[in-house]
């Protein structure tokens, strides 16, 4: 199949969501992966109305783990311009397309039991202050949902927020682009723990509070 044509920028109709201060980027019918309690500072733009959208008004970006990562790339300049002018960025999932400069490279992890997915916390970053990483490391009593991977090839100058393993492989971490910084979530979307009965609840709270501080 191949790839969607690219909207040109101020073609079509941009997204009313620009109205919020932080923009999930959906695909289609894609959700909000759990729900965020309805925060009022949370839309939604679909990928490939964001070259359409005004971003003028909106300080951060959160990059759904299931998004066309071909997509992306190709308008690699305009979030690079993005971060670069002082916005924030969050990107969800496994990343294997250059859409942004400094991005690692996320591997599978070899594993056979719980201890080699077991989640610990690195460099404090007030996205996952407060949360206890048993509550990432296990949910519902199954280990894996937080992530799977971790990712090769770290920016320099990053802070690498949590660990995964039983050798402490970076998985999140977060590094500077310009005026702005970029958040790699290396597993499932931050927002999908939003209702989840502890610590890692807060997750999603404290992400959209991180991406307000353009």
């Amino acid at each position: 199949m191949s790839a969607p044509e690219l909207i040109a920028p101020g073609s079509g109709e941009s997204a009313s969501a620009a109205l919020a201060p932080v923009l999930r980027i959906t695909m289609g019918t894609d959700n909000l992966a759990g729900g965020t309690h309805g925060d009022p500072r949370l839309g939604e733009v679909d990928l490939y109305r964001l070259p359409s959208t005004d971003l003028t008004s909106v300080r951060g970006l959160i990059i759904g783990g299931g998004s066309d990562q071909i997509f992306l790339e190709r308008n690699k300049d305009l979030l690079t311009e993005f971060v670069t002018s002082g916005g924030r960025v969050a990107v969800m999932g496994h990343v294997l397309t250059d859409f942004l400069p400094g991005l690692g490279v996320w591997r599978k992890l070899a594993y056979t039991g719980p201890k080699d997915l077991a989640i610990t916390l690195g460099d404090p970053h007030p996205v996952w202050a407060g949360v206890d990483p048993v509550d990432l490391s296990t949910r519902k009593g199954v280990t894996g949902f937080y992530a799977r991977g971790y990712i090769d090839k770290i920016p320099e100058g990053a802070l690498v927020a949590t660990r995964i393993g039983r050798h402490a492989l970076p998985l999140d971490y977060v590094y500077p682009l310009g005026e702005g910084q970029v958040l790699a979530h290396g597993g499932n979307d931050l927002t999908g723990w939003a209702n989840d009965p502890n610590s890692s609840s807060k997750l999603t709270t404290q992400l959209i509070d991180w991406l307000m501080q353009r």
